[in-house]
Parts: structure tokens; C-alpha cells; sequence
């Protein structure tokens, strides 16, 4: 188990590691985690499958908490009593965030795109495409084959995703104005 960081969020940590449980918000969790969660060390706790996503109380330190936090993690995740809330929007947008920043940022970017998230619901996932992506006669291909699928290992509540706004009518192959 290995933290990561999470981007704009220097009080959240994502804790990578296998976690078999529901994906979505911790109410209350087992072991010395939930007592954390309970008098506020910890001031959110997200799970899904490949980790467990935790905020630190402004009041604490990462330096000082971090590795008593990570023992008690390890140690819950196999362990009887999460109380988890299933689905979340915000824990959807945080996973797309750092699958499209992530994983997929050299080839969007390679391709002279920008995909950003535009909005979340706890099953729906809505995308802007920008740039060289805007027009682009494979968004389609790049929306469902590669994002949808890299979004939905980690979080398999997704059922619908989508471009806000869509390619610009009346507009023919590479973006170029209709004759």
C-alpha cells in the first residue's frame, strides 16, 4: 500500500491498495480507522477498488498522521463493519479527474486535445472536449473506448457518460465550416 496524491487536494491522499467493498463514502469503518473518521483526524473517506481515498482535518499533519493512518487503513480493509454509502458524484469526478490527468493525458494530448470534467452525478459522468478533441470524428470512439472503460474498472456504478455540448453543427470533417 502506496500513497498517491491527489491534485488541488493537499489534505486528501489516495491510499493504493486492493479494497474489496462497495465504491462510495465511508460512514464508518472497523479497526482504529473509525475512530479517525469519528472525532475528526480524518474528515472523509472515500473507497473504491483500487483504494481507499482519505481528507485530513485541516488541524492535523500528514507528516505526523500519515503513517498511523496508512497502518490502520491496511489493517481495516480486510476487515468486517464498513458502513459505506454506494455511489458518489464527487468520488466519481475524482476518479475521472485522475484517470484523464493521469493515464490518459499523453494520448489526449498527443492528439492536440483537452478533456476536462464538466459534471457528475453519482452515475453519470459528462465531459467537455476541447481542442484538436472538439471535432474530432474518434470522440466517440475515445469517449466510450477509453475513458468509459478506464473510469468503470474503478468505478463500475457509472452508467451513462457524456460530451457536454457535442462536435459544433454544421460543421464537416476536421471542424471545417460546411460549403
Amino acid at each position: 500500500m502506496h500513497p498517491q496524491a491527489v491534485a488541488d487536494e493537499p489534505l486528501a491522499v489516495r491510499w493504493v491498495t486492493d479494497v474489496d467493498l462497495p465504491v462510495g463514502r465511508v460512514l464508518a469503518a472497523p479497526g482504529t480507522v473509525g475512530p479517525l473518521l469519528e472525532f475528526g483526524v480524518l474528515t472523509k473517506l472515500f473507497v473504491e477498488p483500487d483504494g481507499v481515498w482519505a481528507w485530513l482535518s485541516p488541524a492535523q499533519s500528514w507528516a505526523e498522521h500519515g503513517p498511523r493512518i496508512r497502518d490502520a487503513i491496511a489493517k481495516a480493509v480486510d476487515l468486517d463493519g464498513w458502513q459505506i454509502e454506494e455511489g458518489s458524484a464527487e468520488l466519481l469526478g475524482l476518479i475521472a479527474r485522475e484517470v484523464l490527468d493521469g493515464e490518459l493525458k499523453s494520448y489526449v494530448d498527443s492528439h492536440g486535445g483537452h478533456i476536462t470534467v464538466a459534471d457528475t452525478t453519482e452515475d453519470t459522468l459528462t465531459l467537455n472536449f476541447e481542442g484538436a478533441c472538439e471535432d474530432c470524428p474518434a470522440a466517440a470512439s475515445t469517449l466510450h473506448d477509453r475513458i468509459e472503460a478506464a473510469v468503470k474498472r474503478r468505478y463500475p456504478g457509472l452508467k451513462r457518460i457524456e460530451r457536454s455540448g457535442g462536435p459544433q453543427r454544421g460543421r464537416g470533417f476536421l471542424g471545417l465550416p460546411r460549403r
